[in-house]
């Protein structure tokens, strides 16, 4: 489809086998406008919304994926088989970003081995640019110039930025502790900025209503379908640096529950494709004063009112609970909780032992691998650490903050 902005392509439909929920297994046809399931709808504080899930055609996706590899496309659309669209060249480059090499954090937590996936090197320094190549790709496709999203900061200015360079109106909802240089980072942009009085499940709240009733096109990941195919990406990357093996453990922090169950859902599709042989084992890692994943993932209740500073993971309600618990059930692995000290001690750890600054809530992932380590011999083991964010708020009392 073409617009006055650009010539999006959506994936082939062959490509797609299904678009299913995973609530209640109700299918859909691949659209790039679906998004929630029309049975299960958005849910509700005790019942999980009906997430979809993009499946793909193992033989048509293995085939296309080894075409991609021989080519020369770099960056998130070089796995464009695996894509629910095509890039079209005109976004801002995202992906390739290095593994690289900790061996000084790697030999003090027992470690045979130990690489940081270093998102900081993405156009607006985190991981989360590689749902919103796609979410502006698709929403050309959809025909909507306006994009909208809920964040606590780092999707919203990652939103703005591609927006702004598309030359797209964007609306971004933001909790009320949104820090003042994150605010600012979202005017430079030219985003249309709303700061809800509540928290970031309320500026969700918020977002979900103005957003749909407007008719604009989402890159709110907890409920578009095809954001985590982005995030993905980074788990394809992953495996081709280590020459198509799977590391030990892959470890991330969770708030949704997004990032990490994209990167199970990237092993999990190579192993399919035949390219890994093995997926590794997931590590997700939440703030011990908002730890709901925690819970849920060791049959307790799955809701949390605590307080951290980790703005990025502190979400009390995780939207796609579902999706990374079916992927952890699948790679296997474990859910732990951090100290906001032991965060900030692996933050300025980062910095001083590996020579990469991250914002606080990254730092949440060495956090909980240390604590993993603590608790057996992983001399022989492989972790990847996938650092998310690298925009640094300052006035903190832990670390750099």
């Amino acid at each position: 489809m073409t617009t006055e902005h650009g010539t999006a392509r959506t994936a082939e439909p062959s490509r797609i086998e299904t678009l299913r929920c995973l609530r209640c297994g109700h299918e859909v046809d691949f659209h790039p406008s679906a998004y929630l399931c029309p049975s299960c709808g958005p849910g509700t504080e005790t019942d999980d919304p009906g997430i979809l899930e993009v499946v793909f055609r193992p033989d048509l996706a293995a085939e296309g994926l080894v075409a991609d590899l021989a080519g020369s496309r770099r960056g998130v659309f070089r796995f464009r088989s695996l894509l629910p669209v095509d890039d079209d060249g005109s976004g801002l480059p995202v992906g390739d970003t290095p593994l690289v090499p900790a061996p000084r954090l790697a030999e003090r937590l027992g470690l045979g081995a130990l690489l940081l996936k270093d998102e900081t090197r993405n156009p607006t320094r985190c991981l989360k640019d590689r749902a919103t190549a796609v979410a502006v790709q698709l929403a050309g496709a959809a025909g909507t110039t306006d994009l909208y999203c809920a964040s606590a900061g780092n999707a919203a200015i990652s939103l703005a930025g591609f927006a702004a360079h598309r030359g797209l109106p964007c609306h971004v909802f933001v909790p009320r502790y949104a820090s003042q240089e994150r605010l600012s980072w979202l005017r430079y942009f030219g985003a249309d900025i709303h700061v809800s009085a509540g928290d970031y499940d309320v500026a969700f709240q918020e977002a979900e209503a103005m957003g749909q009733a407007q008719g604009w096109y989402s890159r709110n990941c907890a409920f578009n379908p095809f954001l985590v195919e982005g995030k993905k990406t980074a788990a394809f990357e992953i495996a081709e640096a280590l020459s198509w093996r799977a590391p030990d453990v892959v470890v991330a922090p969770v708030g949704d529950g997004c990032t990490l169950s994209a990167l199970g859902k990237g092993f999990r599709e190579l192993q399919t494709c035949g390219l890994v042989a093995e997926v590794p084992e997931l590590l997700g890692v939440q703030a011990e004063a908002m730890q709901p994943m925690v819970r849920r993932f060791r049959g307790g209740p799955g809701s949390d009112t605590g307080k951290t500073d980790a703005a990025s993971i502190n979400v009390r309600q995780p939207r796609n609970a579902r999706r990374l618990l079916k992927e952890m059930g699948h790679a296997g692995g474990s859910m732990t909780a951090v100290t906001d000290d032991e965060i900030g001690r692996a933050q300025v750890a980062l910095a001083r032992e590996a020579g990469i600054v991250v914002e606080f809530s990254a730092a949440a992932g060495l956090a909980g691998l240390a604590s993993m380590a603590r608790a057996g011999d992983h001399r022989h083991r492989t972790a990847v650490v996938l650092l998310t964010g690298g925009r640094v708020d300052a006035g903190s009392a832990h670390g750099f903050r």
